[in-house]
């Protein structure tokens, strides 16, 4: 079979003729971002084992593109292609990859390599490229880089997890105030170890090392050269503590419309800075975390194994067998009316599921809101008002709705219908309440909402639906 297929392979000719046309192609690409053609095109070299036409192709991309294509090839092509790019990858690259794509693709390097990478990126970078490794690979790693890296990285990863010192940056410029608008100029353009892109300079205390105020580059390039930074300076600043968490940073960047922030440590001394790319990372990490928190899943399932998806994902499936068993059992417990009268058990799931999902609405809102930090202690009471007469109004809706359907359905078992529609009524008002009071409490009690919110609300708005629509059933039919 495989002497048959190549017979029918192109001639080299023929395929560095196709490799240059679609890389043509590529180049006239007027968007961003990878097409299907300009992929399958990078499939069929990397099978043909076509190095050089697959390096051609690659050529030019940057840092995201490239971080993509290696992230949407399947594990075989992903290696191959790794192999083949070896020191060309651009270190940029690595942060910009999945975290589960990254630990793949590093496996794949030996300490040399990553220790050059790691050695060529921000400290930011850096970090998080460290922070995903064992604490013997990392130390290892840590060891061997420059001096000034090694400092600012082992002190960010000192720093907790979800920390502003996590996403800090070290390289920054900062000066005194006292500097006048010459000396600043001199500076930056006799000084080799700036940093390859920044736009805003950051003032100190010369005596404290506190930050003053920040300029931008404009406004110091059209300065008086005898001016003092302290005059042309923006003194408006909002330092952010180096604990910090990460999201209420970006709340903070979102808030005051920062392009970047200082960080201090605790005596106020300026020891890093966020910059507005970060704070994009961050919300759109933490919002797909929320999200798959909210159906027990996780943002990196699309890279990870069977194995590692199904561990995952049975435990929160676990969890929710327990509060469909409460359903259960509130069922049971009516078992005797239900075998008496079946149509009970043909209507009460009506009830329960119109619950949940009146529920999940206001859930998916609350749990939104207060990730942004729009509920707090403030506005909580008139959103729970708020939320039990949208509740109200749906109950009262539905409930007409199901009332009549069930009255023309089963017209022989009127009481039903009027049962069903108060079941309705009363389910759906609770579900708008415990949409909003369960990740107000587990907010209280600084458990995340998107963890665990789900299964408390199931538990309710089932266990509820079930119990309101046979309570009622027994003690106006029995």
């Amino acid at each position: 079979m495989k002497k048959k297929l190549k017979k029918h392979q192109p001639s080299s000719k023929k395929r560095f003729s196709r490799f240059n046309r679609q890389a043509r192609q590529h180049d006239k690409r007027p968007y961003l971002g990878l097409g299907p053609k300009f992929v399958n095109s990078i499939i069929i070299g990397l099978n043909e084992d076509d190095d050089i036409h697959v390096k051609k192709i690659v050529e030019g991309l940057d840092e995201y593109d490239l971080a993509r294509l290696i992230e949407v090839l399947d594990l075989h092509h992903r290696m191959k292609l790794v192999k083949i790019l070896g020191d060309r990858i651009d270190p940029a690259v690595f942060p910009e990859l999945n975290e589960v794509v990254q630990e793949q693709v590093l496996d794949s390097l030996n300490e040399n390599q990553i220790v050059k990478i790691v050695n060529e990126l921000d400290s930011d970078d850096a970090v998080e490229i460290l922070e995903n490794m064992d604490d013997k690979e990392q130390e290892q790693i840590i060891s061997r880089l420059d001096p000034e890296l090694k400092y600012q990285v082992k002190s960010s990863l000192n720093y907790p997890e979800e920390s502003a010192g996590r996403i800090m940056s070290r390289d920054f410029v900062s000066m005194p105030d006292s500097w006048t608008v010459r000396e600043a100029k001199k500076y930056l353009l006799n000084n080799n170890e700036l940093p390859d892109d920044f736009y805003t300079i950051f003032l100190v205390d010369e005596k404290t090392l506190k930050p003053t105020g920040e300029i931008a580059l404009d406004k110091l390039l059209r300065a008086k050269a005898g001016e003092k930074l302290s005059a042309v300076m923006d003194g408006e600043i909002v330092p952010v503590d180096v604990y910090t968490d990460r999201e209420e940073v970006a709340h903070m960047f979102r808030k005051y419309g920062w392009m970047s922030a200082m960080v201090v440590d605790n005596k106020g001394h300026l020891i890093g800075v966020i910059n507005i790319d970060d704070v994009v990372e961050i919300v759109h990490e933490e919002t797909n975390e929320d999200i798959m928190r909210l159906t027990g899943t996780e943002g990196n399932d699309v890279y990870r194994s069977v194995f590692s998806i199904f561990r995952s994902r049975a435990v929160w499936l676990v969890t929710n067998l327990f509060a469909t068993l409460i359903a259960a059992s509130v069922v049971g417990g009516f078992q005797d009316i239900i075998a008496q009268l079946s149509v009970l058990a043909v209507l009460m799931p009506i009830v329960a599921s119109m619950g949940g999902t009146t529920g999940q609405q206001t859930l998916a809102v609350v749990v939104r809101s207060l990730a942004t930090k729009e509920l707090n202690s403030r506005n909580a009471l008139r959103m729970i008002g708020k939320e039990f007469m949208v509740g109200l109004c749906n109950g009262f809706l539905f409930a007409l709705m199901i009332g009549v359907a069930v009255h023309i359905w089963f017209p022989d078992q009127k009481t039903i219908s009027y049962i069903i529609a108060l079941a309705m009524l009363c389910n759906l008002t609770i579900a708008s309440l415990a949409g909003i009071l369960i990740p107000l409490t587990l907010n209280r009690l600084k458990v995340d909402p998107a963890i665990a919110s789900g299964v408390f609300l199931i538990a309710c708005t089932d266990s509820g639906g079930y119990f309101i629509f046979l309570g009622l059933a027994k003690l106006l039919l029995f």
